[in-house]
């Protein structure tokens, strides 16, 4: 090894391929009547606001305090508001099937749940040593006990 060539024997590291904020999603459904869809939707990772908003969207479609919902009735409202969050203008076939097919509405959410979780794992990179670590690390300088 030639300590004066250093840079020029490192070999560079690869790029890590970073989830994208925005993807197609191609979802294909048979409704029960009969008919046919399929379309490309744009599922996008909402910021703050976007996940503030679903909050908000749930609790308005469910229309009665929160508590007094069955949690089937909870999961069915935080489903459509998230969906309804994620996906950039929804075909209306999808608009109304999701609304009565829940397998379409969990199927449609938990591809945009996926999406949202690998999208915040991604910056991790694609290791297998990077599999099971955290994205967040919190420690306190001067740790002492509280008195009590």
């Amino acid at each position: 090894m030639d300590l004066r060539n250093i840079e020029q024997t490192t070999e560079a590291q690869p790029a890590r391929d970073l989830i994208p904020r925005e993807i197609q999603l191609n979802i294909a459904y048979s409704a029960p009547s009969g008919e046919r869809f399929q379309d490309l939707i744009i599922s996008r990772i909402p910021n703050g606001d976007g996940r503030a908003l679903i909050d908000r969207r749930s609790a308005l479609l469910a229309g009665v305090p929160w508590a007094q919902l069955s949690e089937y009735a909870q999961l069915r409202f935080t489903a459509l508001a998230t969906i309804s969050v994620h996906l950039v203008d929804i075909p209306d076939w999808l608009n109304v099937w999701a609304q009565e097919d829940d397998e379409l509405l969990f199927a449609v959410r938990e591809e945009v749940e996926r999406h949202a979780l690998a999208w915040f794992r991604s910056v991790m990179g694609a290791g297998e040593e990077d599999a099971g670590a955290s994205r967040v690390s919190i420690s306190a300088r001067d740790s002492a006990p509280s008195a009590l």
